[in-house]
Formats: structure tokens, C-alpha cells, sequence
């Protein structure tokens, strides 16, 4: 396995979901901040990524040489990105499956045994060499059936960005379910897809210069994205557009407050109907029996502990105040 081997100063396949808005791990403005601290020098932020991720890497080779076996195609792993001339990204390709010189087009076919699964269709003709790239994950497999595939963050839109990038027409995502179960999901290039990666690539690159921040996913990425507040600036007049939006947290808080007490109440009147018992039962109007329980929480006993100091830091809150 030769790794990473782009740059974060452009975007890369990898970070295709995220800027896509197709990302669990991931926001826009994550990846977007990644690129303009490279472009200002400044070291990446500390990897803290799960430990599947570490394994991953390390089965990626066999992982590979097993969908080209299953595949009947060569490997080769490359050794530099893969970039299209005129768009703003760049690959790190897994791995290639080379086509036997012999053979001008040849056709897969779903074959669940053999776990190689056809995306769109029962079968595929392709031609040309292959785009491969390896996945690993803890989650159970996909449900079978003819539009059976993994999320689009485990390897579909990657694997369409690196399409892009090398000119192929087609290429296999295998996926090595809790260690135990590889599947090859294979794809033709998505015509339709490849529009939306180039357009969002050009949008990013206009970005990144800014920056021109996307908008914020939730409060938390607003908070990672204008992270340090300038207690100096004066306050912003904001547009009366928001005016709903600020009356509407108004309204909520208050709607939380009065369901909070509403729920203390309830719980204090069967609290009290039980006593010291810890079940109770009720019928209900449709003639259900509803349990209720007031039971005991243990808790282990524990060693004591020893804080240790932390040096002071300021984060910005995910939340506003509204006065």
C-alpha cells in the first residue's frame, strides 16, 4: 500500500462525500477549512480517526489482490495521483485492475456467490482497464438484490471522482464486512454523477480562496467553522429575514421549558402513586396494559481519582444566546 498521495490543498476523492453533503464523518466546511490551513502552511489538524481506519490500510493490499482474483484482472498499485486536466481534483487511486491485452469488452454478471454484485443491473459490459478501491468496515452487509450497494460514502462517489481523474470507464468497490465477508460491488460511470462532482470541485476551488464558507450543517460546524469570536467587533445589524428565525428559538426554548415541567410533574404524580414499589400497571382506552417502573440504579464502586490539571482554552459555543 503506497497511502495518501494528494494534497489538502486541493480537493481529492476522498473528500468527495463530504463536500457532497454525503458524509456522516464529515461537513463541507470541515473540508474546506482542511484545504485553507494547507494553503496557509499551517499543519493538518491531528488524525482521530477510528481504529477501523488503521486497519483498513493494512488489508487494502489483500483486499485488492482478492477482487482482481475474483475479477480475473492484474493489479497494479500506482504510485502518484491521477489528475484531469482543467478540473480542480486529484485521486489517490487504490488500485488498478489491468484487462488482459487479449480482450476487447468483457461482461460481469451479479454472481452473490462468488459476492460480486453488479450496481444498476443484473450485468455489465466493460472494456478497458479498472478503478479499484478497498473498503473496510464493522457493519453488516448491504441487503442483496439488484440495487444492492454500499452508501455513497463507502466508495461509490470516491470511486466515481477517481474515474474522473484516470479516464476510466469503470471500476469495483470491495467492501470487507466485519472481517469475515468481501463483496465487489461493480459500477460504469455515472454520467449524471460525474456533472455534480465537476460542478462542486469548481465551487470548492472558487471557495477556498475566499474563504467563502458553505452553510453551516448544525450549530456545531457553524462553531468549527468561525471558531474564535472577535470580542472587539461591533454588533452585527442583522437582516430582517432572521426575525423568524430568531422568534422561532424564542418559541422553542419556551416550548422545552414548559415540556420539561410538564414531564416533572407527571413523573412526581406516579412517583408518588408508586411509593416504595418498583412496577405498576394501567390499562389504557384501547384496553392495553401500560407498565410503568420506578426501579433501583446501581452504580460499581470506584477507585478515587486524581484530576489532572488542564492548561485554560476557549471553544466557540454551538448555541446562541437571545436576550
Amino acid at each position: 500500500m503506497v497511502g495518501k498521495l494528494t494534497s489538502d490543498t486541493m480537493l481529492s476523492c476522498s473528500r468527495l462525500p463530504a463536500i457532497l453533503g454525503l458524509s456522516p464523518y464529515s461537513t463541507p466546511n470541515q473540508e474546506l477549512n482542511k484545504t485553507v490551513r494547507a494553503l496557509a502552511g499551517e499543519p493538518p489538524e491531528p488524525w482521530a480517526g477510528a481504529e477501523a481506519a488503521d486497519w483498513g490500510n493494512t488489508f487494502e493490499p489483500l483486499i485488492l489482490r482478492e477482487m482482481c482474483m475474483r475479477l480475473s484482472l492484474d493489479l497494479v498499485e500506482p504510485t502518484a495521483p491521477f489528475k484531469r486536466k482543467g478540473i480542480p481534483l486529484a485521486a489517490s487511486i487504490d488500485g488498478l485492475g489491468i484487462m488482459p491485452i487479449a480482450e476487447v469488452a468483457r461482461t460481469y454478471t451479479t454472481d452473490p456467490a462468488r459476492g460480486i454484485y453488479v450496481v444498476g443491473g443484473r450485468s455489465i459490459t466493460v472494456s478497458g482497464d479498472a478503478v479499484l478501491e478497498s473498503k473496510l468496515t464493522g457493519q453488516a452487509p448491504e441487503r442483496e438484490g439488484d440495487d444492492d450497494a454500499p452508501p455513497p460514502h463507502r466508495g461509490p462517489v470516491q470511486l466515481q471522482g477517481c474515474m474522473i481523474c484516470s479516464n476510466l470507464k469503470w471500476g469495483a468497490v470491495g467492501v470487507l464486512y466485519r472481517g469475515t465477508q468481501l463483496r465487489i460491488y461493480i459500477y460504469g460511470a455515472d454520467q449524471l454523477m460525474h456533472a455534480q462532482i465537476i460542478e462542486a470541485c469548481e465551487d470548492f476551488e472558487r471557495r477556498k480562496l475566499g474563504p467563502d464558507w458553505y452553510a453551516p450543517k448544525s450549530g456545531l460546524d457553524a462553531a468549527k467553522t468561525w471558531s474564535r469570536a472577535d470580542e472587539d467587533a461591533p454588533p452585527v445589524i442583522l437582516p430582517h429575514e432572521l426575525l423568524p428565525v430568531v422568534e422561532g428559538i424564542i418559541h422553542a426554548q419556551a416550548s422545552k421549558k414548559a415540556i420539561e415541567a410538564a414531564l416533572d410533574k407527571c413523573n412526581a404524580a406516579l412517583m408518588e402513586a408508586l411509593c416504595n414499589h418498583t412496577e405498576g400497571h394501567i390499562t389504557g382506552a384501547d384496553g392495553r396494559v401500560i407498565t410503568v417502573r420506578w426501579p433501583m440504579r446501581s452504580y460499581k464502586a470506584q477507585p478515587e481519582k486524581i484530576v489532572p490539571a488542564k492548561p485554560a482554552y476557549q471553544i466557540r459555543q454551538s448555541t446562541v444566546i437571545i436576550k
